[in-house]
């Protein structure tokens, strides 16, 4: 069986989302070569900067899967349907925008919990708790939202919705204490302009939020 998943209060970022690369990618995209290979798991960590035009700069691995190959694939993919506009702050300007997201392709045998799937996936930020909202497993991620500076620091933050299918998996309530920490905590790198000069942009993160063992 394959699993192809995608592995984010302050206030003031638009409700205009880029794109969202976790649509991009199907159960028909897993690579020939790696069909025959038995059970196995590699995972992508991809960063896709789009111009605050709405045109695509670049999709880029920030960490390898240790294929190059199903690297430069997981980007051409991206590369190829992505259909892109520039995110915009909250006061409406344009920015460059900094999609960054995990693509992790996998054969099992077994029909992996949700917990055993993302828990392999490396997050931005996480988070130990006592407990979790009512409906939450030991294990729950949050793709967020961040405006940033042109030094990377986050000065606005939200969360981006969780995909179609993750719908029941969405608790609103975590998210100030995931920006709050994402705030203190994380310094992004931000893109590059036209003249070479660090920018503003809208960038996505991820923050887990676990039980503490």
């Amino acid at each position: 069986m394959l699993w192809i998943l995608l592995a984010a209060q302050l206030s003031g970022l638009s409700s205009s989302h880029p794109t969202d690369i976790r649509g991009l990618f199907s159960y028909n995209d897993f690579p020939a070569y790696l069909s025959h290979t038995g059970e196995m798991s590699r995972t992508v960590y991809t960063r896709t900067t789009i111009r605050d035009d709405g045109t695509l700069q670049d999709c880029a691995v920030e960490i390898s899967s240790g294929d190059p190959k199903l690297d430069a694939y997981t980007c051409a993919l991206i590369v190829k349907r992505g259909k892109f506009v520039a995110g915009r702050a909250g006061d409406g300007t344009a920015l460059y925008t900094v999609l960054r997201f995990p693509v992790n392709w996998t054969i099992t045998s077994s029909i992996s919990s949700r917990e055993e799937m993302l828990r392999p996936i490396i997050p931005d930020l996480e988070l130990s708790v006592d407990r979790l909202p009512k409906g939450a497993k030991k294990l729950v991620d949050l793709t967020l939202e961040n405006e940033v500076d042109d030094k990377g620091r986050i000065v606005a933050c939200g969360e981006l919705p969780p995909f179609r299918a993750d719908q029941r998996q969405r608790f609103p309530e975590l998210v100030p204490l995931a920006c709050q920490n994402a705030v203190k905590t994380l310094s992004l790198r931000p893109p590059r302009d036209r003249n070479g000069a660090p920018t503003r942009s809208i960038q996505t993160t991820t923050v887990r939020f676990a039980i503490k063992r």
